[in-house]
C-alpha cells in the first residue's frame, strides 16, 4: 500500500497554490492522498505568517496536527511556507513533534533529498474543487517595502513570471475544466516590470492565446492601475470588472507613516477614473484600522472616503504589529477598544451601502458561474456573478435549475440581503 500524504492549507489564494504544487510533488511521484488526517503517513501544514492571527493559526494547526503521531498512522510531521520560512530557527525545540521544516522556496531541493526524484512539470498541481475556478500565480516575492509587512523579508523581491510559462499553465488548467481564471501575486498590477512587460500586455495575450470565458485579478496596487488596462477591462467581457485593490488607509499622514503610495488625491481620482472608465464595475478594498498615529480625525476621513467610494466590498483588519517591520516600534497606537469600535464602525457603515448596492440588482439579469450544490435545503447552488470573487465576497444562492458545477448561466436575480444575492437560472451560457 502506498505511503499517503495529507495537507494543511493555511492563509491566502496564493499559499493554497504552493499547497496544491507541494501536493502534486508527492503524488506526481507515487505517493497517495488522504484528506483524513487518521490514515496519513505524512502530514504537511503549509502555513501562513502575514499577521499575529495567521501565526496563530498555525502553532494552533500544528499541535493539533501532533496529536496524529500519537493516535493516528502519521509518522512524519512536515511544516512548510512562511510560519515555517520565518520562524523555524526560533521555535524549532519548541516543536520536538516536526520532522521536517521547510521554507518557502526549498521544496524542490528537499523532495530530491528526503523523497526520491522529482517526476512533474514546472506548474502541475492538484487542484482544489471547485476546478471550474483556479487562482494562476504569476509572480512571487514583493519589491514594496510597506512600513507593516513582513512579506518582502519572507519572500524575497517581486519576480514575474514569463508570460509564457503563464500561458503554458493557463491552458493546462482549462483542459482541466477550469473556467473562471484568477490572476494572483502580492501586487498583480506590478506584474512585468522587472522583465520589460506589463499586466496589460499578460492578459492580451491570455485573451488570444486561451479560451476561458472569465480571467480576473486580484490584488491590484493602487499606484500601478494604468489606462491602458482600465480601457481594456472595459472593452473585454471575458474580463471581469472587479478591481481588488488594497488601499489600507486615505488619511495622508497615515498612508505617509505606512509608506504607501499614491496619497488621497490621487486615490480619489483612481476611484472616479474607474467608475468613468468602467461604470459596470465591482470595487473590492481592504483597510488597517489603528495604525500607529492614527487618530479620531484620521478615522474620520476614512469614513468620509468610504462615504464616496460606495465600495462594493470592503475588509476591515485591525493593526497587527510585526516583528522586523518599521511599524513594529511605532507609537502611539490606539488602544485596543478603540480599534474594535472603529473596525465595527466601519463595517456596519459598509454593510448599509452594501445591502443598497445589492437591493438595487433585483430585476437584473447577471452572469453566474456555478461553484457548487448548495449546503442550503432552500437552494439548489451557491454561484458568483462577475463581480464576486470566491471565498471573500458574498454568493448568488439558485432555486431552481438542473446544471453541473462550473457552468456558467444568465440568473434572474430576486432577491437581496446585505451580502448575498437570490436568483433563478434564466438559461445556460456554457459548460
Amino acid at each position: 500500500m502506498n505511503t499517503t500524504i495529507a495537507i494543511i492549507n493555511l492563509g491566502c489564494s496564493k499559499n493554497q497554490v504552493d499547497g496544491e504544487r507541494i501536493l502534486h510533488l508527492f503524488t506526481g511521484s507515487g505517493y497517495g492522498h488522504t484528506e483524513n488526517l487518521y490514515e496519513a503517513d505524512i502530514i504537511i501544514i503549509n502555513t501562513c505568517a502575514f499577521i499575529r492571527e495567521a501565526k496563530e493559526e498555525a502553532i494552533d494547526t500544528i499541535l493539533e496536527a501532533a496529536n496524529y503521531k500519537k493516535t493516528g498512522k502519521c509518522s512524519k510531521l512536515i511544516v512548510s511556507g512562511c510560519f515555517s520560512e520565518r520562524y523555524r530557527n526560533e521555535v524549532r525545540d519548541k516543536f520536538p513533534e516536526i520532522d521536517l521544516w521547510v521554507g518557502v522556496n526549498d521544496w524542490n531541493d528537499i523532495f530530491e533529498n528526503q523523497f526520491g526524484s522529482l517526476k512533474h512539470s514546472s506548474f502541475e498541481r492538484e487542484l482544489s474543487e471547485p476546478v471550474s475556478t483556479q487562482y494562476l500565480k504569476i509572480a512571487e516575492g514583493c519589491s514594496h517595502r510597506c512600513a507593516y509587512c513582513v512579506i518582502p523579508s519572507i519572500r524575497g523581491p517581486f519576480k514575474s513570471r514569463s508570460s509564457s510559462s503563464i500561458i503554458e499553465e493557463a491552458n493546462w488548467l482549462y483542459e482541466k475544466g477550469t473556467r473562471e481564471l484568477i490572476l494572483v501575486a502580492q501586487d498583480t498590477s506590478y506584474y512585468g516590470k522587472d522583465i520589460s512587460t506589463s499586466l496589460y500586455e499578460l492578459l492580451v495575450r491570455l485573451l488570444d492565446n486561451t479560451r476561458f470565458p472569465w480571467i480576473r485579478m486580484m490584488y491590484l496596487h493602487p499606484k500601478y492601475i494604468s489606462y491602458d488596462l482600465l480601457r481594456l477591462i472595459a472593452s473585454e467581457e471575458r474580463i471581469c470588472p472587479y478591481f481588488d485593490i488594497p488601499l489600507q488607509h486615505i488619511s495622508d499622514p497615515i498612508l505617509l507613516a505606512m509608506k504607501r503610495s499614491p496619497l488621497s488625491l490621487d486615490i480619489y481620482r483612481l476611484i472616479e477614473k474607474i467608475r468613468t472608465l468602467v461604470p459596470d464595475s465591482s470595487i473590492r478594498s481592504s483597510f488597517i484600522i489603528g495604525f500607529p498615529g492614527e487618530t479620531e480625525r484620521h478615522f474620520k476621513e476614512l469614513q468620509q472616503f468610504i462615504e464616496f467610494a460606495r465600495f462594493d466590498k470592503l475588509g476591515v483588519f485591525p493593526f497587527s504589529p510585526e516583528e522586523g517591520t518599521k511599524a513594529f516600534d511605532m507609537r502611539p497606537r490606539p488602544r485596543d477598544v478603540t480599534v474594535t469600535r472603529r473596525c465595527n464602525d466601519l463595517l456596519m457603515q459598509q454593510r448599509e451601502i452594501s445591502r443598497e448596492i445589492l437591493a438595487s440588482k433585483i430585476g437584473q439579469t447577471l452572469s453566474v458561474i456555478i461553484d457548487r450544490v448548495s449546503d442550503n435545503f432552500d437552494f439548489n447552488y451557491d454561484g458568483r456573478s462577475r463581480y464576486d470573487a470566491p471565498e471573500v465576497d458574498g454568493k448568488v444562492l439558485i432555486g431552481n435549475g438542473n446544471v453541473e458545477p462550473g457552468t456558467i448561466c444568465n440568473v434572474s436575480i430576486v432577491g437581496a440581503d446585505d451580502y448575498d444575492l437570490y436568483g433563478e437560472i434564466a438559461d445556460k451560457i456554457s459548460n
